[in-house]
């Protein structure tokens, strides 16, 4: 067996070894594998025995795609237990603003652009070299260090944060021996925006493969059903009216172009942004679709610019507020200038595809701003097209044609279907067929959201084990917390606040037992955080997350039936995404062949995908519910 997965450190079970053989073969053929994996299979270390089985004889590297940089815990703990079998070595990657001990306490860090946390990174070393103020305690050589890190590499597989304690207790900047360990480690794990963003892929493949060779990696893309939804969003932009309010507050007596000067281009282009809100957004909308270059129009008769003039002008721009970032990293500040990012993404705007991008103008809370959504991930796609062999991987991919039709991989990508090896008794799923949060429901019957609270707070009236109530928004989740709350009698836990509140609430729900969480769909505690054993039995789904209908999906969804055939728009933008979220909260559920669990899902819309959920419907799902329940209890 150990020739058939010579680097799996356990006896494999269920359908690993076969799994592990599809990787080994689709790889070695430098085809891409598209998997959808149950719960239970093992997906981590799997993946990371048949990849490394491919990628160690020809020596190529293994990048890791996660989601989070927490997700990377899992994947140095099944390194370490290959290490007991094969040698082998692995490091964890963070960005600069993560990584850096002096830029962790920086107020929205992760929103400074790469380039200028460079910047800000260079100046401080600069201040260490001359002996000045506010310089780089940790700027030590990591070099000197590198038998240490190689040992912990490939011994201790340290998390980021357990990395990052190492490195700080050698005076060593993480980030640095993070670079350095890259040349030299077998798997590398990173976060999405390491292979999306083109200027940190860069990066990635010139500190890793020989001559900066994307042929010699093997990505392994987790989650995968989140993977061209970052994709777009990657490529996305908003420009609002803060940003520009700050770029012309900021502005003073620079010239963009001769006798065109940056204060007055600014202010004009902020007043053209308001009037097209204004001109553009009807009464009770809140956006609208840009078809034309109506705004690019204005500005340039104001200016007397031609579309070459303008580009120019933008450019000048930017390059202006380069500048200003410069000067003041140089004195110590933190950020990019408002004018650079403006600029850059004002010539973003006016050059964006129109069969890539949908472009709206909209307004709320802070005010009218332009926002393009990109559709397409050409980018990623063509990167992609340059690997012979990939894992797409995720416990809900399904439609697989889809996923790889839409991300355009290579015709002969092979397309596999492992089922969970727990005992499908152990789960079982059922749905209201008297229930719905559809939107012109809810309008026509005005008692259906009392219906909706009242049944949930029965069916956590049913049992004492451990609950979740996701809901579609945090929007839907908000209106209906003071009535649950109130006819509640058990403990409540409501997610809400940043990443460390959440931890914390999770923690809670965990350790004390018997209380309800209430979260959402789509977000991490619904698809990023496991609940085994009796840390969650119940999960009660409330409504089917379709985006809210708006002009912006509606245009996303017609671009999409040109691109890929009539009635696919609804489909690959709202339906199939929806359905994945439901099933990934119900995932929750079991995470070991020993859970049992109920997951009831308040919407008789599920209907329509009863295959798709192993759902079945009930006319009175509570009492449904406490037979469950009241079963498991006798066993």
């Amino acid at each position: 067996m150990t020739d058939v997965v010579p680097f799996m450190p356990y006896k494999p079970r269920g359908c690993q070894a076969e799994i592990i053989g599809d990787i080994r073969r689709t790889l070695d053929e430098g085809r891409h594998l598209v998997m959808e994996s149950g719960t239970g299979t093992g997906k981590t270390i799997v993946s990371l025995a048949g990849a490394l089985a491919h990628a160690r004889p020809r020596g190529k590297k293994i990048v890791y795609l996660t989601r989070t940089i927490s997700q990377s815990d899992q994947v140095m703990r099944e390194l370490k237990a290959i290490s007991t079998v094969r040698d082998v070595s692995g490091i964890a990657m963070a960005g600069r603003g993560k990584s850096c001990p002096l830029f962790r306490s920086i107020e929205d860090v992760d929103s400074i652009p790469p380039h200028v946390q460079y910047a800000m990174c260079q100046e401080r070393k600069r201040r260490s070299a001359t002996g000045l103020d506010g310089g780089c305690v940790f700027d030590s050589n990591v070099e000197d260090q590198k038998g240490p890190l190689l040992r912990i590499c490939s011994e201790d597989f340290p998390t980021t944060t357990a990395f990052d304690a190492f490195c700080e207790s050698l005076r060593m900047c993480p980030y640095e021996a993070r670079r350095l360990m890259m040349a030299f480690a077998d798997v590398v794990c990173v976060p999405y925006t390491y292979i999306l963003d083109p200027e940190i892929r860069g990066f990635l493949l010139a500190s890793m493969a020989p001559g900066s060779n994307p042929a010699l990696i093997v990505p392994i893309i987790d989650e995968a059903h989140n993977f061209i939804d970052h994709a777009r969003e990657t490529e996305s932009f908003t420009i609002t009216r803060s940003l520009l309010e700050s770029a012309e507050e900021e502005s003073s007596g620079e010239e963009v172009l001769p006798g065109v000067m940056l204060k007055d281009f600014i202010s004009f282009l902020r007043r053209s942004i308001r009037s097209l809100a204004s001109e553009r957004i009807g009464l009770g909308q809140s956006e609208h679709m840009i078809r034309d270059n109506d705004l690019e129009e204005k500005v340039m008769k104001r200016f007397g610019l031609d579309e070459h003039g303008l580009a120019l002008a933008l450019e000048a721009v930017t390059e202006i507020g380069s500048h200003m970032t410069e000067e003041a990293v140089a004195k110590g500040g933190t950020g990019a200038s408002p004018i650079e990012i403006l600029g850059m993404k004002m010539s973003l705007w006016c050059t964006s595809d129109p069969t890539r991008f949908v472009r709206t103008v909209k307004t709320g809370k802070d005010g009218e701003y332009l926002r393009a959504a990109c559709i397409g991930v050409e980018d990623i796609s063509e990167f992609l097209e340059m690997i012979p062999g990939a894992i797409h991987m995720s416990g809900t991919l399904r439609p697989l044609d889809q996923y790889a039709r839409v991300l355009n991989l290579p015709k002969n990508a092979r397309f596999r279907t492992y089922p969970s090896p727990f005992p499908p008794e152990n789960r079982r799923i059922v749905y209201s067929r008297n229930l719905t949060t559809r939107f012109s429901d809810m309008k026509r019957n005005p008692e259906m959201k009392s219906k909706l609270e009242q049944t949930i707070v029965e069916l956590c009236r049913t049992t004492s084990e451990n609950t979740i109530v996701f809901f579609t928004s945090y929007a839907s989740m908000d209106s209906m917390r003071q009535n649950i709350e109130s006819a509640m009698n058990r403990t409540c836990y409501w997610e809400g606040g940043g990443s460390r509140e959440t931890a914390e609430t999770v923690r809670r729900f965990r350790s004390e037992r018997g209380g309800v969480l209430f979260s959402v769909m789509g977000g991490s505690i619904a698809e990023g955080i496991d609940f085994p054993g009796d840390e969650l039995r119940f999960a009660i789904i409330v409504g089917i997350p379709f985006p809210p209908p708006s002009s912006e999906l509606s245009e996303i969804s017609r671009m999409m039936d040109e691109r890929y055939g009539p009635g696919k728009g609804w489909k690959y933008a709202s339906e199939v995404p929806a359905i994945r979220k439901v099933n990934q909260a119900i995932g929750r559920l079991i995470r070991t062949e020993t859970d049992t669990g109920l997951a009831v899902i308040l919407d008789s819309r599920a209907y329509r995908y009863e295959k798709q959920l192993d759902a079945v419907p009930s006319d009175d799902v509570v009492t449904q519910a406490r037979r469950f329940f009241s079963r498991k209890s006798r066993l």
